[in-house]
């Protein structure tokens, strides 16, 4: 099991990175990745399936668990961040990914694709990673 543990810590992360990557490709090469909007808008969107997956595969594992990131990011020793693997939060996560990725898909037909729409796709991915990150840290199986 603490395989399947550790690999949760990719849900949030694989947006972050994938967004971050775009996002360096963006300030080095400017007028060609805004014309590059297709490939940009399916990393996003493969970025924030890969992380449903993830959690659907925890999720039918029915994996309960929780991982202390303290001992994992040596900055954070003296904080207690856990990151609370229940059902309740990797159907919340499956959820907020799917709306996302609808979200994505609606705008890649609807919006221009002009200057900015790259840009969009970023802050869609970081807004997407931070989202997952503090659903993770919350435990909203104590609420229920």
């Amino acid at each position: 099991m603490g395989i399947f543990i550790n690999s949760s810590i990719l849900i949030p992360l694989i947006p972050l990175v994938t967004s971050l990557f775009i996002f360096i490709l963006l300030v080095s090469f400017n007028r060609t990745i805004n014309r590059l909007t297709k490939p940009v808008t399916s990393l996003v969107a493969f970025s924030l399936l890969s992380s449903a997956l993830i959690s659907s595969f925890d999720y039918f594992k029915k994996i309960e668990e929780e991982l202390v990131l303290s001992e994992f990011i040596k900055s954070f020793e003296e904080k207690n961040l856990v990151i609370h693997l229940n059902l309740v939060n990797e159907k919340i996560i499956i959820f907020f990914s799917l709306v996302m990725i609808l979200i994505i898909g609606i705008f890649f037909y609807k919006l221009p694709r002009k200057k900015g729409y790259v840009s969009l796709m970023i802050g869609l991915g970081l807004i997407s990673s931070s989202v997952m990150l503090s659903i993770l840290l919350l435990d909203f199986s104590a609420l229920i």
